[in-house]
């Protein structure tokens, strides 16, 4: 047994060797990274060849854009014609509002109100041949043509359209046994379309002394709506003359303009005196106390006071306040077509039964 003394003793580790040389090795390791920054190498996929430039570079696109169906928009609807068959119910005005087709049309439209323009277009042909409150009944079949007119349309129109106009209708009296049939059209001596009946006479009666020569439509009598209604409304233009059906006296201008609006009573020459209210005015063109003289230029048609579209309110009465119907004051004519429309008129008549047949 070899003695402990003469064994070989074990070497201890030097430490402090050890340090330096792990510390010279992090400086080396630091000195790399921020001297000699590591150039990355390139991906795996090969780099793009360029095309030559004569081919064209074909379109990029995302995988989500690959799997997404093209959406193309619907075409732009053309139809702006629509026929309707209406049997009347109770009520001639609930009828329009609960009828399901105009229901459907209000919503392809966009027309909120279109159940109420319907009916006012109706009503103010049907008055002309028609007691609205003794003569509708329920039963009465009609046959309705109308057109939705754009917006665009609409603001360059001359005759201030609202969003539909009434092309043709038919209306079958079960009751009284008899048919009314009437059809706008654009006579030759008429600035603005107007309705006639199936013979070519004219829908409206023309007042004889009628304060205006051009008008657009008659779209109210007297007393046929309510509140009461003292008077008849002409639609026209704004700035359309008002002519003096009679010589008379301008008794005030321009009182409760709030809802007259620019306004105009005179009392007129007739036996017994008769006095005469203009409502709704752009234009006065008298003093109170000043005389005129039957065809006077007097006012012109406005749109002011408590007016919803341009229109004249002519209103006739006694004293005190006692109304009297223009229509029957001043007497009616019946205009007709002149004979040089007959073959247009006809044509466009027999197109627009066919569409109302459809």
């Amino acid at each position: 047994m070899i003695p402990d003394e003469l064994k070989p003793k074990k070497r201890e580790p030097n430490w402090r060797f050890l340090f330096f040389l792990a510390f010279g090795a992090l400086c080396a390791v630091t000195a790399l990274a921020l001297f000699c920054p590591v150039r990355h190498a390139p991906c795996s996929a090969p780099s793009p060849v360029p095309a030559p430039e004569t081919a064209p570079a074909a379109p990029q696109v995302s995988p989500t854009a690959e799997a997404s169906p093209v959406i193309t928009p619907p075409p732009e609807k053309k139809n702006d014609t629509y026929p309707l068959t209406i049997k009347l119910a109770a009520s001639f005005y609930n009828t329009f509002a609960d009828d399901p087709e105009i229901a459907r049309i209000a919503g392809e439209t966009g027309i909120r109100k279109l159940s109420e323009r319907l009916s006012a277009h109706v009503a103010r042909n049907l008055v002309w041949s028609l007691d609205m409150r003794r003569e509708v009944y329920p039963g009465d079949e009609m046959r309705l043509l109308f057109r939705v007119i754009p917006p665009e349309e609409q603001a360059k129109r001359a005759d201030t359209p609202d969003e539909i106009e009434l092309l043709a209708m038919q209306y079958r009296s079960i009751r009284l046994g008899k048919e009314i049939r009437f059809y706008r059209f654009k006579a030759s001596d008429r600035q603005f379309p107007a309705y006639y009946n199936a013979d070519g006479t004219a829908v409206e009666k023309t007042l004889k002394r009628s304060p205006l020569k051009e008008w657009i439509q008659i779209t109210s009598l007297l007393k046929d709506r309510r509140p009461r209604h003292d008077g008849i409304d002409f639609k026209a233009p704004v700035g359309t003359p008002i002519y003096a059906p009679w010589s008379g006296t301008v008794e005030k201008t321009n009182w409760k303009t709030r809802y007259n609006g620019y306004s105009l009573l005179a009392r007129l020459d007739t036996q017994p005196a008769v006095q005469m209210i203009l409502l709704h005015l752009d234009k006065v063109r008298l003093q109170p106390g000043q005389r005129f003289a039957a065809g006077d230029h007097i006012a012109d048609v406005g749109n002011t006071g408590r007016s919803f579209a341009p229109h004249l309110h002519y209103q006739l009465q006694h004293e005190p306040k006692k109304i009297i119907d223009p229509v029957k004051y001043h007497g009616t004519v019946i205009a007709k077509l002149p004979a040089t429309d007959t073959a247009a008129f006809k044509e466009q008549q027999e197109r627009y039964d066919a569409l109302m047949a459809k």
